[in-house]
């Protein structure tokens, strides 16, 4: 068996051999099928056990129905994280206007703004990628027609005529059973709109997940007292997680993203510090003294306010906690620039993962979404420690396609299989979705091939693992009975 150098090495990860190659000893399955193109036959034949395995997408959201039609580059815009923080690349409000605005108003913005060749910038770079041309050649697969990007947008536009048949046919494709949806971001959807998204994936089941940012964020905003705001917290929390109060549907866990604000987390229960944390910003944000969310000095919008964040949190994930539910942490990748870069550690976790109290570790049951890109060996390795935490692969998948093969091999040398978590962190365009799953199961299967070959696993153990991450972990962690 080789060592850890010398595996890696074979598996193209980190070494000069030829990708998988040298790791195939024979077929040891037979029925492989097309589709598998670059495979060696070991991990051929496990894509197509995979291919059936349904998925469970733990961290995903809604979609709205804007981008029935679209051109190259607003489907570009709509995919690319790179795009995320346009608007801020100009006054507040101007981007919105220019969007909005007729030929005459454009021209005035961009002669005093240049908003035009900023966004073509930004669009130009996210085209170079290797992601997009992959994707392309994958959707001309699917829409049958010509793989070149305008071809493909032409196809999709075609079929975007009935955009929730399109939706549909994409989740089915995807062999998609549940779709943890995070409210959290939904532009701007109401009920309503949440459920015509719900509706066009059906058989997929979309199953709500609470956001607790969303909720302090329209009660932090207001001049309440910490008092106030804990009320209105834990009943809206009450209401999500013991009724239909998110957008009314149960659900099933909760999400925060206080991380990539604070950075270090701990968890705080002194109501009387964070009281006098949250007076003080009142008291600053009263005089005009207080950043923006967004400004330059960003950090000290979100620290002048820490210690209430923490507490409230903290009674956040203790109401998961009392109910046995997941609270999903941000912990990786990340949007710039509404998330804080060097705050998004997934270390900085470990005292909300142990969240003790009274010299115990409670050990509630946290999600580190996002793969803890780039760092992901640190989010395997805090999972690696602590039962009760949990690593997730959304955002990586799809975004790192071909990376997702070194991303399972790191994962998988520490991370008990029983604790690892398929997801999309899908947002705006339903290729998303697609995508990951597809290149999921495709990237788990070279991976366990590896295995499978270096006679680490044998077949069944390698099915039963991707049955684990696809879904199983998935259903056991949120109870999903149905």
């Amino acid at each position: 068996m080789p060592d850890r150098r010398e595996f890696l090495s074979l598996a193209g990860v980190g070494g000069g051999s030829a990708l998988l190659g040298a790791c195939a000893g024979g077929a040891p399955f037979a029925g492989a099928v097309a589709g598998g193109e670059g495979l060696d036959p070991t991990a051929r034949a496990l894509l197509d056990e995979l291919r059936e395995i349904p998925v469970d997408d733990t961290h995903c959201h809604p979609l709205t129905f804007d981008d029935a039609q679209t051109d190259p580059e607003a489907f570009i815009e709509r995919l690319a994280l790179s795009a995320f923080p346009m608007d801020r690349y100009f006054p507040a409000g101007v981007y919105q206007r220019w969007r909005a605005g007729d030929p005459t108003e454009r021209s005035a913005l961009d002669a005093e703004f240049d908003i035009a060749a900023t966004r073509a910038r930004v669009i130009e770079q996210a085209g170079e990628t290797v992601f997009l041309r992959y994707l392309v050649k994958e959707l001309a697969a699917f829409l049958d027609c010509d793989a070149t990007f305008e071809s493909v947008i032409e196809a999709r536009n075609e079929r975007g005529r009935d955009y929730a048949s399109y939706l549909r046919a994409m989740f089915a494709d995807a062999n998609i059973e549940n779709a943890m949806l995070d409210m959290g971001y939904r532009e701007g959807m109401d009920q309503g709109g949440v459920a015509r998204f719900k509706d066009a994936i059906r058989p997929t089941r979309g199953r709500h997940i609470l956001r607790v940012d969303t909720i302090l964020g329209g009660l932090m905003s207001d001049d309440l007292g910490l008092d106030e705001i804990e009320t209105g917290m834990m009943a809206e929390i009450e209401a999500g997680l013991d009724g239909d109060g998110n957008l009314g549907a149960p659900s099933y866990g909760m999400k925060s993203y206080l991380l990539p604000r604070l950075g270090l987390l701990k968890p705080l229960f002194d109501r009387g510090a964070a009281r006098r944390s949250w007076d003080a910003f009142r008291a600053s944000r009263a005089r005009g003294e207080v950043p923006a969310a967004d400004a330059q000095d960003r950090d000290d919008y979100w620290q002048m306010q820490s210690e209430a964040l923490r507490y409230l949190h903290s009674l956040a994930l203790e109401a998961c906690l009392e109910r046995d539910m997941p609270m999903q942490f941000h912990a990786g990748d990340g949007e710039a620039p509404r998330g804080i870069m060097r705050n998004q550690d997934p270390f900085l976790m470990e005292e909300m993962v142990r969240f003790e109290r009274g010299g115990v570790m409670r050990m509630p049951q946290v999600i580190l979404i996002h793969a803890g890109y780039p760092l992901i060996g640190r989010a395997a390795w805090l999972t690696h420690l602590y039962a009760n935490c949990h690593f997730e692969l959304s955002l990586a998948a799809p975004l790192i396609h071909h990376g997702m093969l070194r991303m399972f091999l790191e994962v998988m040398e520490v991370v008990p299989l029983s604790k690892i978590l398929f997801g999309s962190d899908a947002y705006h365009l339903p290729e998303f979705y697609w995508l990951a799953a597809k290149w999921g199961r495709r990237f788990l299967a070279q991976a366990l091939g590896i295995y499978v070959d270096a006679g680490i696993l044998n077949r069944d153990e390698a099915v039963a693992a991707a049955r684990m991450i696809l879904h199983e972990n998935n259903r056991r962690l949120y109870h999903l009975d149905d």
